[in-house]
């Protein structure tokens, strides 16, 4: 879907199999468009990894086409896809720390387009509690304002402020000490 290709193009996109009318078609069209890069930056920031992050949007994008007719109709279809794709970016996460148990892997292998930090800051959002990740990426990540995220999340705005502030100290304090040389032993 990404990168130029047209719904009509995507197999699992066939609007007249859907009876979708060509004003609902454009006003996806229109809805990818305004926020592909929104919701990409958001799973590059929860995955540290260009083509997944890529993959993960285009699901939550594609499962935001399937239901197109009736989330149109919602006061933000952004904020649907977003919490998709949320979703899917945890998943994935659980199915790799699943991975992982199963077979130990020494050191990560790092992307060479990828700078060690978005590892960092990544692996970082991945130790946050749940809610306190998505808090501190819709705010600082995404920007919306802390009212913004609060009804996003259903949480008062006062829960959104201390989880912003703990998590903010949680990932500094965690990449400062992935800055640190490793403690040699003798």
């Amino acid at each position: 879907m990404g990168d130029g290709a047209t719904l009509e193009e995507h197999p699992e996109g066939q609007r007249e199999d859907r009876g979708m009318d060509r004003r609902d078609a454009v006003g996806f069209d229109a809805f990818y468009t305004d926020s592909w890069g929104r919701l990409f930056a958001q799973a590059y920031v929860l995955t540290g990894d260009r083509e997944a992050a890529k993959d993960l949007t285009q699901e939550a994008l594609l499962r935001a086409w399937r239901r197109w007719d009736r989330i149109a109709g919602y006061d933000d279809p952004e904020g649907w896809t977003r919490r998709v794709l949320h979703n899917l970016c945890i998943e994935s996460w659980r199915r790799a720390t699943a991975r992982l148990a199963v077979v130990h892997l020494a050191t990560p292998t790092e992307s060479p387009d990828i700078p060690v930090h978005h590892h960092e800051l990544a692996e970082a959002m991945r130790s946050l509690p749940g809610r306190q990740a998505r808090a501190l990426l819709l705010h600082d990540g995404l920007g919306l304002t802390v009212p913004e995220t609060a009804a996003e999340l259903d949480a008062p705005e006062g829960t959104v402020r201390s989880w912003l502030s703990r998590s903010r100290k949680i990932v500094a304090a965690h990449i400062e000490q992935s800055d640190q040389p490793p403690v040699r032993r003798s």
